[in-house]
């Protein structure tokens, strides 16, 4: 990246943008103002950072250096080495997207403690627990990072009654915010219980559930958001609330319920458990015969009848067309089931004979998934997805219009049944309606994604994009809002260079999230990428100001 693009803002204004008008009812220029005549936070090697009397803040917490790293136990570890951007746009690397020093958190009052410090100083902060996220939004180079990689303590309850509400909401478990998904698959089935999550087990809850957070079986048991009953969170101010849908922060509560990860620091977290589906869970593999658009039609065939016969609650996964990770030029299924039994699932699939079901073993996550860090040097080009409705893929020329951006794509082209809760179970949709995310999430049946990797890539601060592998992105992705004009996307793995990045990712519920951001985050102190209020700060966004290929 253009180091001296991230390490300053020379211009705090914000993006005028084409539909600002919708926005401007919400947040009545409050932000525009606030930005126009205030300087942006500094950052290393600013005189304003490396003078900051830090010992004042060592009396009360540990406070070190940080050095990038490979892996998500260390504080300047991420999980993938960058992102390419675009002519208008800095993508980021690990190379030069590293904090200057960290607090590793124990518990809330230490948050409470850095963050008041840093507002005292002007200092940037970062938020950070594990590294994953694909736009590098917890890399801010030369912050204060607070980290919260050990807050990992987990408490299970038999019957859990959210702050401020008067109903139980039965079984469920707490999570410290620095908690992977490894540590809670282990000890739910100890307890025979389910806990909503994905399958990169050394992802981290808190990130995961901010975004929306969708796992394989999410159309039975719902996301990370609709799941959350309750979280404990550092607010700018050094303020520690507890927030749910009960108490005085229910809006708070409601944009945690994934607006993404701009309105404080989650330290502490309580989601539903469920009996684990003994018995009841599996995968559904095969490769269909023919080429990828007899393959694809034949999926969508069997697909849109499993949806209007109402069973798409029992199917996640993804259909693989061609690509790295498929079988070039064929349709390759890896799917999982759960709520039915082998049988069933067999049944099911009668009309496609090369899909076939097999009971997972009690242990969960599936075998084939991720239980360690993964492979070090996964450099984006670009990623991209979305979501498409029973309407969609009934067109007649939808497998066709696929295929050919499969054809195209040097990664082929995934679809996947995750990321949206479309025809979901009544457990999956009971919360709908107090989430943030897209409301197309709660209409879609699945989504296509776009997504162009290299491996074993770790990009420098002096590797210039790559030109050619910009345009070929932006083909894809022009090809890919043809076929789904007007689509939103997963804010978790979005298109780092979208400039409409707020529609995109939130549709309708942006100008609620943006009026919250206001009230507890007035000076736009938790900022990141593509994060709510982040055309009104010093975060990375789309600027004319570049005419060629930017340095990562």
């Amino acid at each position: 990246c253009n180091t001296n693009f991230f390490a300053a803002c020379a211009d705090c204004r914000p993006f005028d943008m084409s539909w600002r008008v919708l926005l401007q009812a919400a947040v009545a220029g409050h932000f525009a103002a606030a930005a126009a005549g205030a300087a942006c936070r500094v950052t290393y090697p600013d005189t304003g950072f490396t003078h900051a009397p830090w010992g004042d803040l060592s009396k009360s917490v540990e406070v070190r250096d940080v050095f990038a790293g490979l892996h998500t136990d260390e504080p300047g570890g991420t999980a993938y080495t960058g992102m390419m951007g675009s002519t208008q746009l800095p993508g980021w690397a690990r190379a030069n997207s590293t904090a200057a020093k960290y607090v590793a958190l124990q518990d809330a009052k230490e948050a409470s403690a850095a963050l008041k410090f840093a507002a005292a100083h002007n200092l940037q902060v970062s938020v950070k627990s594990t590294g994953h996220d694909f736009s590098g939004r917890s890399s801010r180079p030369g912050s204060l990072l607070v980290w919260t990689h050990e807050l990992n303590n987990i408490s299970w309850h038999d019957d859990f009654r959210p702050a401020g509400c008067v109903q139980s909401e039965g079984r469920a478990v707490t999570l410290g915010g620095g908690v992977q998904f490894r540590q809670i698959y282990r000890e739910a089935m100890q307890r025979d219980r389910f806990v909503i999550g994905g399958t990169c087990t050394t992802v981290g809850h808190v990130g995961f559930t901010l975004g929306g957070g969708y796992g394989i079986y999410s159309r039975m048991y719902g996301s990370g958001a609709t799941n959350l009953l309750e979280a404990e969170v550092v607010l700018a101010d050094g303020r520690v609330v507890t927030a749910s849908t009960c108490g005085e922060q229910a809006d708070l509560f409601r944009s945690l319920r994934g607006g993404g990860g701009a309105f404080g620091v989650v330290t502490k977290a309580t989601y539903r458990t469920y009996p684990f589906p003994s018995g009841m869970h599996g995968r559904a593999r095969g490769v269909l015969q023919g080429n990828m658009h007899v393959g694809l039609a034949s999926f969508l065939t069997w697909y849109a009848d499993i949806v209007r016969h109402g069973l798409a609650q029992h199917f996640g996964g993804v259909v693989l067309l061609g690509g790295r990770w498929g079988i070039k030029g064929k349709v390759s299924v890896q799917l999982h089931y759960v709520g039915i039994n082998e049988s069933q699932c067999s049944e099911l699939f009668s009309e496609l004979g090369e899909v076939s079901c097999k009971a997972a073993a009690q242990t969960w996550p599936p075998a084939h998934t991720d239980a360690g860090e993964l492979p070090d040097g996964i450099y984006h080009n670009g990623t991209a997805m979305r979501y498409f409705t029973l309407e969609d893929i009934e067109s007649t020329s939808f497998a066709a219009r696929a295929v050919r951006l499969a054809d195209a794509s040097s990664n082929g082209l995934t679809l996947s049944l995750n990321y949206v809760l479309g025809q979901g179970s009544d457990i999956a949709l009971a919360s709908a309606s107090e989430t943030a995310v897209h409301p197309q999430v709660y209409e879609a049946i699945g989504v296509l994604k776009i997504e162009l990797i290299e491996l074993h890539v770790t990009p420098t601060s002096a590797m210039s994009a790559d030109a050619e592998a910009v345009a070929s992105f932006s083909m894809l992705r022009s090809e890919l809002d043809a076929l789904l004009p007007g689509a939103g996307s997963y804010y978790n793995e979005g298109d780092y260079t979208d400039v409409a990045f707020q529609n995109r990712y939130w549709g309708s519920n942006y100008p609620e999230l943006l009026a919250t951001k206001r009230k507890y985050d007035p000076d736009n102190v938790f900022t990141c990428h593509q994060c709510v209020g982040s055309e009104h700060s010093c975060a990375r966004r789309l600027s004319a100001r570049h005419a060629e290929p930017l340095l990562i």
